[in-house]
C-alpha cells in the first residue's frame, strides 16, 4: 500500500512539474487580449470611458463616431484614448487635450502591480507630425527619475497598450525547487 501510494504521488508531482513550464510559457505569452481578440478586461458590449463623471456620458459615445475632439458643458475639449492590458481599469477613457501618457494611466486606475512600464506602447490612431503611428514609452524610468520629456501627448483615439512583466516570480522558482527536490526524495527510497 505504502508503494502505491509513493507512486501516485509522485505521479502527481510529474505531472504537475510538466504542465509548469506550460503554463508559464502561456503567461509570458499572454497578450493585452482574450481569446475572443477584445481587451483583457474589458466587457464587449460596453462603452463607459473609466474617467467619465456621468455628466459627459452621452458626449463620448458622439465624439467616438466623429473621431476627434468634443467638448463637455463646460467648454474643456476632450478627446477618447484606449487603454489595453495591466492596468486597473482598461477601456475607453476621456481625457483633457494636451493630457499626457502619466495622466492617461492614472485615470484607468494607475497599473497593476505586474505591468512592464519599461515597454508601453502607443499606437496612433493616424500618423503624427513626424509620420510615425507607433511610440514606445518607458515610464519606469519616468517614475524613478521624473523626466517628463518621454511623456508624450495623447491624441484622439490613440490606443495604449501596457504589457505584463516578463520577470520570473521568485515564490514560483521556490516552488518549482522544492517540488523537484520532493519528487527527487520520494524517487530515491
Amino acid at each position: 500500500m505504502k508503494i502505491v501510494l509513493k507512486r501516485i504521488v509522485s505521479s502527481i508531482l510529474i505531472i504537475q512539474v510538466l504542465l509548469m513550464p506550460v503554463m508559464t510559457i502561456q503567461a509570458f505569452a499572454a497578450s493585452p487580449f482574450d481569446s475572443a481578440g477584445s481587451p483583457i478586461g474589458s466587457t464587449p458590449g460596453t462603452a463607459a470611458p473609466a474617467a467619465v463623471s456621468g455628466r459627459d456620458a452621452a458626449a463620448s459615445i458622439s465624439a467616438y463616431q466623429t473621431g476627434g475632439y468634443f467638448t463637455d458643458s463646460y467648454g474643456n475639449i476632450l478627446m477618447n484614448v484606449n487603454v489595453w492590458g495591466n492596468v486597473n481599469r482598461p477601456g475607453q477613457v476621456i481625457v483633457p487635450e494636451g493630457a499626457d501618457i502619466a495622466l492617461l494611466i492614472s485615470l484607468a486606475g494607475g497599473p497593476r502591480e505586474d505591468a512592464n512600464l519599461k515597454k508601453i506602447r502607443i499606437n496612433r490612431a493616424m500618423p503624427d507630425e513626424n509620420g510615425k503611428t507607433t511610440y514606445q514609452v518607458n515610464l519606469d524610468k519616468y517614475a524613478k527619475e521624473g523626466d517628463r520629456s518621454m511623456l508624450l501627448a495623447m491624441q484622439p483615439n490613440d490606443t495604449v497598450v501596457v504589457p505584463k512583466s516578463n520577470s520570473l516570480n521568485l515564490l514560483g522558482l521556490l516552488g518549482v525547487i522544492s517540488l523537484s527536490a520532493s519528487i527527487y526524495a520520494l524517487l530515491s527510497d
